[in-house]
């Protein structure tokens, strides 16, 4: 099991990179409703990186949810979980391991579009703990 730290908030700035090898986002987070939260960095690598880099070039209401942002001592991502009212997640987005290129979506697959997204369903639930008990 990894030893995870988590950040609540959305993205403030980022840059992003793919030099052909390994896709690269830096990432700083912050937390609108919490002036007084200090802003976090971090990095995103392959698949994950590429992710970040396409919805920000969108303006899908997933964009701007405050989000679960999860991350290891490296201050590198390993998942974003996005949250809704309950405590089943509307979405994580992840990747199997730190350098994939394979992304690894639960929930729905395209951009959420609603402001107070409907939590994921049971199946794709199922889906995300087991992934989350073999590679976490």
């Amino acid at each position: 099991m990894k030893n995870l730290s988590k950040y609540h908030g959305t993205v403030f700035s980022f840059s992003f990179e793919n030099n052909g090898y390994k896709a690269m986002a830096d990432i700083v987070l912050g937390d609108i409703s919490d002036r007084e939260k200090p802003p976090i960095r971090l990095t995103a690598h392959g698949a994950l990186a590429g992710y970040i880099n396409d919805i920000e070039m969108t303006d899908a209401e997933e964009r701007y949810i405050q989000s679960d942002w999860y991350y290891d001592s490296n201050l590198f991502l390993d998942r974003i979980e996005v949250p809704n009212s309950g405590h089943i997640p509307a979405k994580v987005i992840t990747q199997a391991d730190f350098l994939s290129d394979d992304l690894c979506i639960f929930g729905p697959p395209s951009y959420i579009e609603a402001d107070s997204p409907e939590p994921m369903n049971n199946e794709q639930y199922t889906a995300w703990l087991r992934h989350r008990a073999e590679h976490c």
